[in-house]
């Protein structure tokens, strides 16, 4: 699969392919995590077009089910009117089985009709009930229902920033060889989506951000406007209860031990043998690079890494020592070689050295392109392909060790 981006976020231009391992380098700030969003969001939006709809389905209903509450409460005792409270009491704001809907709509229709109050509130109300019963009936077409998830996940990962800030249009188009998938058009007030294929190239993907999601679990899962990935993430992290003993990472061995979740306390543990005894330890005490090889340990024991998904990994260097960072490019490489198509962004040349050579040893030369991200005096960042010179991603990113040795003078 290609990728094309112009004007997007920071990046002015980039053309970047992910048939395997995809390696993107470069300093801060020059838009590496920005394709990663970008291609997390494209394949989850084909990946969840279903749940989407349904929750956009519930978010409607809730809020109307809400404002039909506020309407009523401010108007009618409930103390006086037993009906309206029991009613008011089995609903639960747009959380009810889609089957209960239409009786609950007659029931609630039926009471607010028979009783005595103001008639623009009473009218507001069925208004409101009606528009729930639209809902409930209306029937998407499949290309209407990715356009609206992708809208929906593009808007959770960049909050209505996506647009170069520079820049009056954008655009990102992904194309399978020579046949174009999806084609988007960006302007200040306006989207168009052209949708040419409805099968994405990757059926799921998953974007790992930082392992202070295994951390700080509830912080993250009782808020409501977390980024997509971090909930999508924690979902399938959770999903390890029932899981796939079968590690052909083996990643327990560098951890020396195994993070896994446990339901019943609805926490994530590090298990490890500590004088041949086998000790949980709670994860606000155990190194972030742990942790760090814990996010690929659960997903791969929950069965999550498959042929045909994209994995987005945004600079794992930040947690993990230089010999760890060579043996998490082993794990990586390991995956790509079952299928896994991955791409990851990083400024360590210890972590982009591993992944080059662990590529090349694993037969996956023709599978693997390394880009560099770089920023220009205007402020815009482009991304060029240095898959045969990697040289030039080693020396942009040696520069700051050479003013330290050299001094700043002769290390231009």
């Amino acid at each position: 699969m290609r990728l094309i981006l112009r004007n997007v976020g920071i990046i002015e231009s980039a053309n970047i392919e992910l048939s395997g391992l995809t390696v993107i380098a470069g300093n801060n700030d020059t838009g590496k995590s920005t394709v990663g969003k970008v291609a997390f969001s494209l394949t989850k939006a084909y990946e969840d077009f279903e749940i989407e709809s349904e929750r956009e389905k519930n978010r409607i209903i809730r809020r109307c089910f809400r404002e039909v509450y506020a309407l009523v409460r401010k108007n009618i005792s409930f103390l006086k009117k037993p009906k309206l409270r029991k009613f008011f009491d089995r609903i639960n704001f747009g959380h009810e089985d889609s089957k209960n809907i239409p009786q609950i709509i007659k029931e609630g229709k039926d009471i607010i009709s028979s009783e005595e109050m103001n008639e623009e509130i009473k009218v507001r109300v069925l208004q409101l009930f009606n528009q729930v019963e639209i809902i409930c009936k209306k029937e998407e077409a499949k290309n209407d229902k990715i356009i609206h998830s992708l809208d929906r996940i593009i808007k959770s990962e960049f909050k209505n920033q996506i647009l170069n800030l520079a820049s009056d249009n954008a655009c990102i188009e992904v194309l399978e060889g020579q046949n174009q998938i999806i084609r988007i058009s960006l302007k200040k007030d306006e989207t168009n989506v052209v949708l040419k294929d409805k099968i994405f190239p990757f059926e799921s993907s998953i974007f790992i951000e930082s392992p202070i999601i295994l951390t700080y679990k509830d912080a993250f899962e009782y808020q409501e406007d977390v980024p997509y990935h971090i909930a999508d993430l924690l979902e399938r992290l959770k999903r390890s209860v029932v899981y796939n003993e079968k590690e052909e990472s083996n990643i327990s061995k560098i951890i020396e031990g195994k993070i896994s979740f446990n339901e019943e306390d609805d926490l994530f543990e590090f298990k490890k043998k500590v004088n041949n005894k086998l000790v949980n330890i709670d994860l606000r005490n155990v190194a972030s690079g742990i942790k760090n090889f814990g996010l690929l340990q659960l997903l791969e024991r929950s069965s999550e890494f498959n042929k045909n998904m994209l994995l987005v990994i945004d600079e794992p260097e930040v947690h993990l020592h230089p010999d760890w960072q060579v043996e998490y490019a082993k794990v990586l490489v390991s995956l790509v070689k079952r299928g896994v198509r991955v791409l990851v962004t990083s400024h360590s040349p210890y972590l982009i050295e591993a992944l080059s050579k662990y590529s090349q040893e694993g037969g996956l030369t023709e599978k693997t392109r390394f880009y560099l991200a770089e920023k220009a005096e205007n402020g815009n960042a482009t991304i060029k392909d240095k898959t045969k010179d990697k040289d030039e991603i080693f020396e942009k990113l040696s520069k700051p060790f050479e003013r330290l040795i050299f001094g700043e003078e002769n290390a231009e």
